[in-house]
């Protein structure tokens, strides 16, 4: 039997007898993952729909599930109890009929204990593991509690030392801390405000009575929190009245889910930002350290340790009642085998969902990884890229396997492969450490060498110019020396250029061209580690408009501008001086984008302080050159090139708002030719 053979058997049978999974021919609601490119992609079903609890329509408007040793227990806000149900018997036990009025939250800690969040009686209950209360926190009576603060627990989680964490309806101010005996101790791990540049400048300028009433400056408020075995608490938080197509957008802007250190600081974090919705509803810590993230209209998220996503289906059922859709999900658990529990609330039952052999080997080969165990670590990610190589997960995690064994040049290859910045520089620094302790010596002699060979070919250069008479220079030859004196005296260059002694339009021309060249360079290819764009979704068009447009613009706007300002310079010294302001983006930018195929992001600095020395230094050329070419001092150079700024916003405004109306006037031309050839046909 061939090799490969042999193995695909082995990790069949191993995923068989390893781990409990659910077979079926198809899921009733497709599996996702992100690709390689950054797009949603569909792979195998990684979870499988099973039985569904509470069937006979027992619970009424339930509200929150918790999973523990076997039982699990259900806030049952209609009947203001809660719900212990043994998963092994079928049989349930109802405590707290007579404390309880409108439960939405709950946790069981290892002891048994089950601490309640009363949303209705305004306070949470802690219950004993025989379902006897035996303490009630009600609303912080302390100076660290605002009286403007509201107190509607909705969640609550508990550490393993007693420490009591609660989330409530209107909590901005962050999760509240309560000890083991229900002092409220503080704050902890709140959001912060999102601030624009308006805001800012109402801050210098506003009362502070105005102030209070800006709503929108108020922080989110935590949604919903779990705790895993660390004590590390995880939170969900939901984007204020922000409306998204169905995975329309793979990253957000904003830290939706959160591990929340002991500092309060979130420590799940992802370079480029994690895959994330608007609406997450509730959260679930996963055996392995990643977390389930549930939204309201049903769609579950699994995320690793290092908030890769891994999966991501359900949904909810529109048209038709199906097993794995949901109508109203409001909560989500797990236990140590990898069964999700997800809560319909409208519904009143439990679906559950079983692992699949793909999504078992997906946990084993990232739990082999961080066991260090890379040689079966590595088996298993092959056999993943086997089932999909379009994968991120299936990619990255490979790579990091290649290079905890040191197999940078492969390692490299699956990280440009992933788009992974961080890992491919970390790559290519060890390979080019390797190829520099190797060939350093012969780089030195060479690089010693090409000096020697330079300074010789100066002497025999400025001897051959003694020997022979000097030929006069042509108007290209002049025009490239400018270049080089644009670089050295620019107001000497521009006062030629004002006059037409030197300068050319066709020149200039081809400087543009030049400076469009190195602006695609920058833009699209830079060396991979240092490159943030995905050419497969640049257009040329676009690219170069976004070049083009603002040059056009600037030309044109400066020499209006100057005509009605006593501005001495023609339309050509501002066509030709813009161009050869031009001259150290066009002549040395090319070094640092060279450079970008031979560094690191350790050496970022370089690139980037290159970058914005010579944008500067081409800023500080086209100043003066306005000031020369239009014979202005300092305060009428600043006005001219204020003016022009605002001339150019406005063009395009101008531009924007006629298309506006321009696609107005073409609907209704298109609607009234409808309305039209349906009468003419009636």
């Amino acid at each position: 039997m061939p090799r490969r053979w042999k193995f695909t058997l082995t990790f069949c049978l191993s995923a068989f007898l390893l781990f409990p999974c659910a077979y079926a021919g198809e899921g009733t609601a497709y599996t996702y993952t992100i690709s390689v490119n950054g797009d949603w992609i569909r792979t195998q079903d990684a979870y499988l729909p099973g039985r569904i609890l509470f069937q006979d329509g027992s619970l009424n408007k339930p509200y929150d599930i918790c999973i523990r040793d076997g039982a699990m227990y259900v806030a049952d806000s209609g009947d203001g109890c809660v719900v212990r149900y043994d998963m092994a018997t079928g049989e349930s036990v109802r405590f707290g009929e007579d404390i309880l009025e409108g439960p939405r939250g709950l946790f069981v800690s290892a002891d048994g204990r089950c601490y309640v969040a009363d949303y209705d009686a305004e306070r949470v209950v802690v219950f004993s593991s025989d379902g006897q209360a035996e303490m009630i926190i009600d609303r912080p009576e302390s100076y660290l509690f605002s009286e403007q603060s509201r107190y509607k627990p909705t969640g609550v989680a508990v550490a393993s030392s007693g420490i009591i964490y609660v989330v409530g309806e209107g909590s901005y101010e962050g999760i509240m801390q309560f000890s083991k005996n229900g002092g409220f101790q503080g704050y902890y791990a709140a959001n912060m405000a999102d601030i624009s540049l308006l805001q800012r400048i109402q801050e210098l300028i506003f009362s502070e009575q105005q102030l209070g009433r800006l709503l929108n400056r108020t922080p989110r408020a935590i949604h919903a929190i779990d705790i895993d075995e660390s004590d590390l608490v995880f939170s969900v938080t939901q984007d204020a009245a922000v409306s998204f197509e169905w995975r329309d957008a793979v990253t957000s802007g904003d830290d939706n889910v959160k591990r929340h250190n002991f500092a309060g600081e979130n420590i799940l974090r992802k370079e480029g930002g994690m895959a994330q919705e608007w609406n997450f509803h509730d959260i679930a810590v996963s055996p392995g350290g990643g977390c389930y993230v549930l939204t309201s209209t049903g769609l579950i998220n699994e995320y690793d340790s290092s908030a890769n996503l891994l999966f991501s289906f359900g949904g909810r059922a529109v048209s038709s009642e199906r097993s794995g859709l949901f109508t109203s999900a409001a909560a989500i658990d797990t236990d140590e085998n990898g069964i999700l529990y997800v809560l319909d609330m409208e519904r009143g039952h439990v679906q559950t969902f079983y692992p699949t052999e793909f999504a078992n080997a997906t946990h084993a080969a990232i739990s082999e990884l961080l066991a260090g165990n890379y040689g079966q670590s590595e088996q298993l990610w092959t056999e993943l890229l086997r089932l999909n190589g379009l994968s991120y997960l299936a990619h990255y995690g490979y790579a990091k396997c290649l290079f905890a064994q040191q197999r940078f040049s492969e390692a490299l290859e699956q990280y440009r492969i992933a788009r992974d910045i961080t890992g491919y520089s970390e790559s290519f620094w060890e390979l080019r450490d390797a190829w520099l302790n190797r060939w350093i010596g012969v780089l030195l002699m060479a690089v010693v060498a090409a000096a020697l060979l330079l300074w010789l070919w100066r002497k025999l250069a400025a001897c051959s110019r003694l020997r022979r008479e000097r030929k006069p220079l042509t108007g290209w030859q002049k025009d490239t020396l400018l270049l080089k004196e644009m670089l050295r005296h620019p107001l000497d260059s521009f006062y030629y250029i004002k006059r037409g002694e030197k300068g050319s339009v066709a020149f200039a021309s081809g400087l543009y061209v030049a400076a469009l060249a190195v602006w695609f360079w920058d833009r699209l290819f830079r060396g991979f580690a240092f490159n943030h764009t995905n050419i497969r979704y640049e257009q040329p068009l676009t690219v170069a408009l976004l070049f083009l447009l603002p040059i056009g613009l600037w030309v044109t706007g400066n020499y209006f501008v100057a005509s009605i300002n006593d501005g001495e310079g023609k339309f050509r010294a501002v066509y030709v001086g813009t161009a050869y302001a031009l001259a150290p983006y066009i002549l040395l930018m090319p070094i640092p984008l060279l450079l970008s195929y031979v560094l690191t992001l350790n050496e970022s600095f370089i690139i980037q302080f290159s970058t914005a020395f010579l944008l500067a230094w081409s800023g500080v050329l086209i100043f003066a050159g306005v000031s020369e070419i239009h014979n202005y001092r300092f305060k009428g150079t600043v006005k001219n090139i204020l003016l022009t700024v605002f001339f150019m916003v406005m063009v395009v405004v101008i531009f924007v708002v006629l298309y506006l109306i321009w696609q107005q006037v073409i609907e209704f031309l298109g609607s009234v030719g409808g309305e039209v050839t349906y009468r003419v046909t009636a």
